[in-house]
């Protein structure tokens, strides 16, 4: 045991020896290079290979190409074959004898021609590769010149074991687990020592933030829930059903990691931000740094900017983590058949892209048709037509009531009668981008129908651009979502689509009329790329950093005058109160106390009523007022459904919630710690 001691303090002196750093640096510079060099060479022809294909499926001479591969699974570009036996036979061209999907045939094809040893993700995005490889050497020569070569050896051959081990017992998913669990808690250490080093100036905001930090390294509570992270992130692919579609296991991969990762982060953020405030005000060691002197905003601020410094580092290993198994998954086998290729193009369509969302046109009442269908409505009714004069409030719900009928009335099509069909056409525009990126659209509804039975499977019929030729069949259930991908091709130069739904139900006599097929207002709509996955992936972590800073401002400031139960319990019910706020914003609408003019004031219990009732929605329509913005950054959410996040929308975040929000927040602390006389204690001990 003194022996491997020995060896351990002599390689920890050894470590920071200027020549044994050079060598290191090399050596794995060289490693990682020669690692890397076939990788991107190969994934450079294919890539080039891949463009060529492209072109010539969708050139011109696509028809000529496209015959050719269906008859001998062959094509061939500039003197170079491409191409399987497999593909022989493969359906290829539409009815009018193009080729519909480009992008996804070339990848039936490119797909042959990838070496066993290259992952295939590498060849979809050659930036994530050079991107990784890039990370690979910053995180190794970052290591040595911070004195971190021996934890990097014993982190690196420490997972090479534990890899080994489970594979010879066959354990592979263990086996890709428990060494990324050692090598993300090496990382960790590294980003805190990194951390450090950018935070070692001695101006008091980067001290407080540095002491800030090594708090979070050795206390227990942090600790905890960092370890909680480490730990169950790589086990979530393990426990994944190795049966279900892919797509479906990237969106839970997606769903539940940045879940659980925000979830752990939120409570440390809670947590560490009331106690580090509120500990030092009872235990008295917010006297030493007052009398340094320290400023009262300084104080907030450095801690706000270590807790904001720990979160980025905590999502950076997760993001890193995340990305990298995302990657992994999304080159893993899929069905055989036609099946399994849907999968697959799902997958990179729906899931792993970034698209946007367009809804049909409607057509909506103007404010004269508006004004007299409610003038008539309150004629017809007794009660309203009798009352001296109709209230605001009142006026305004009816409007609001006859518009979403009106809307709701285009949102219906009949049943068939007699053996005719009935539909409704509706028309699609803005979509002149999803032209010319020339990718496929998806087309996603969701249908309610007679009782809306989950059991029951009903057909119906698309006609695009009122051409017949273009005319499709579809099974639907009813409240499911479907998606059906359509060609681009489908939209106009002018950037419209119209899509004709037909109502193929016939009722059964003596139930003429019933039958109808409806959807919600946001129960038709088409999607379309717009950009990458990656880019995407980058901004949804921004996201919840940026959510993660306002709840420690929030933390932070109400543990100046509360203790660390109370503000714990607080900046909780602020978390919880922002993630519902969209949800209140709802329920107000359907929340309307009785107005004041039908309270009588002699009845007591009517009027506790009409207090009570006034009083929270008074509440809930200022905590939406606060917290709506929060509340409706979801991106997790979106990133699970593949929705594009604008850096618009992140930077009005940032500057709303993480500047503004966050900012009003430790202002607010700063006056009540200025206000509160820290030499007296209240407390005991």
């Amino acid at each position: 045991m003194n022996y491997l001691k020995n060896i351990h303090l002599w390689l920890m002196r050894a470590q920071h020896r200027t020549i044994v750093r050079i060598v290191a640096t090399v050596l794995i510079v060289g490693a990682i290079s020669a690692s890397f060099t076939p990788v991107l060479k190969v994934s450079h022809r294919l890539h080039s290979d891949r463009t060529a294909i492209q072109e010539a499926l969708s050139g011109p001479d696509q028809r000529i190409v496209g015959k050719q591969l269906q008859e001998t699974g062959f094509i061939t570009i500039d003197g170079k074959e491409f191409g399987h036996e497999r593909l022989k036979g493969f359906q290829v061209l539409d009815e009018n004898g193009d080729i519909s999907n480009p992008t996804s045939v070339t990848w039936y094809v490119i797909s042959t021609e990838i070496p066993p040893w290259l992952p295939k993700w590498m060849l979809r995005s050659l930036g994530t590769t050079w991107l990784i490889a890039a990370i690979g050497v910053v995180w190794a020569v970052t290591s040595i010149w911070l004195g971190l070569l021996v934890p990097l050896i014993y982190a690196t051959v420490g997972s090479t074991c534990a890899w080994l081990l489970f594979s010879m017992f066959g354990m592979h998913g263990l086996s890709l687990a428990v060494p990324v669990i050692g090598l993300l808690a090496f990382t960790f250490s590294l980003l805190l020592r990194i951390l450090e080093f950018i935070l070692s100036s001695p101006k008091q905001i980067t001290t407080i933030a540095r002491g800030l930090l090594l708090e979070a390294s050795r206390t227990r509570l942090s600790l905890a829930f960092i370890s909680i992270l480490l730990i169950l992130l790589p086990l979530i692919p393990y426990w994944l059903d190795p049966t279900s579609p892919l797509r479906h296991r990237l969106q839970t991969m997606l769903s539940r990691s940045l879940g659980m990762t925000f979830a752990i982060a939120a409570c440390l953020t809670v947590l560490l931000a009331c106690a580090t405030v509120a500990f030092e005000i009872r235990d008295r060691q917010v006297w030493q740094v007052m009398t340094k002197p320290v400023n009262k905003f300084g104080y907030l601020f450095g801690k706000w900017v270590g807790i904001v410094a720990l979160n980025a580092t905590i999502l950076s290993i997760a993001g890193l983590s995340i990305f990298i198994y995302i990657q992994y998954l999304r080159a893993q086998p899929v069905a055989s058949g036609m099946q399994g290729e849907l999968d697959r193009l799902a997958v990179e369509e729906e899931v792993l892209t970034a698209r946007v969302s367009a809804e049909p046109v409607y057509q909506v009442l103007t404010s004269e048709q508006l004004s007299a269908r409610v003038d008539s409505i309150i004629e017809a009714d007794p009660d309203l037509r009798d009352l001296e004069s109709i209230q605001i409030p009142l006026r305004r719900k009816i409007r609001s009531e006859v518009q979403e009928q009106f809307l709701a009335s285009q949102r219906s099509i009949p049943p068939g009668n007699q053996g005719s069909f009935y539909q409704q056409t509706y028309t699609f525009t803005g979509l002149g981008a999803a032209k010319d990126l020339d990718a496929p659209i998806a087309f996603q509804y969701r249908f309610y129908i007679l009782e809306s039975n989950e059991h029951e499977v009903h057909k119906a019929g698309f006609v695009f651009n009122n051409e017949p030729a273009t005319r499709q069949t579809i099974k639907f259930v009813p409240t499911m979502t479907h998606v059906t991908l359509i060609p681009s091709s489908f939209v106009d130069d002018e950037g419209n689509l119209k899509i004709s739904i037909y109502n193929f139900y016939q009722p059964p006599e003596g139930k003429e009329g019933r039958g109808s097929i409806s959807f919600d207002a946001d129960g038709l709509k088409v999607l379309y790329r717009v950009g990458e996955f990656e880019p995407n992936f980058l901004r949804a972590m921004i996201v919840l950093w940026i959510k993660l800073a306002f709840l420690a401002a929030i933390g932070i400031s109400v543990a100046t005058f509360l203790s660390f139960p109370v503000a714990t319990l607080v900046t909780f019910t602020i978390f919880a109160s922002g993630l519902m706020a969209p949800w209140l914003s709802e329920s107000l609408l359907l929340y309307l106390p009785p107005l004041t003019s039908e309270v009588d004031f002699g009845d007591i219990g009517m009027v506790i009523q009409w207090g009570f009732e006034n009083i929270i929605r008074g509440i809930a329509s200022f905590l939406v007022y606060m917290l709506r913005g929060f509340g409706e950054q979801q991106p997790t959410s979106q990133l699970v459904q593949g929705m594009f996040i604008s850096w618009g929308s992140v930077f009005h975040g940032f500057l709303s919630i993480c500047v503004l929000w966050s900012g009003f927040a430790i202002a607010i602390g700063t006056i009540v710690l200025r206000k509160r006389q820290l030499a007296i204690y209240s407390g005991s001990g």
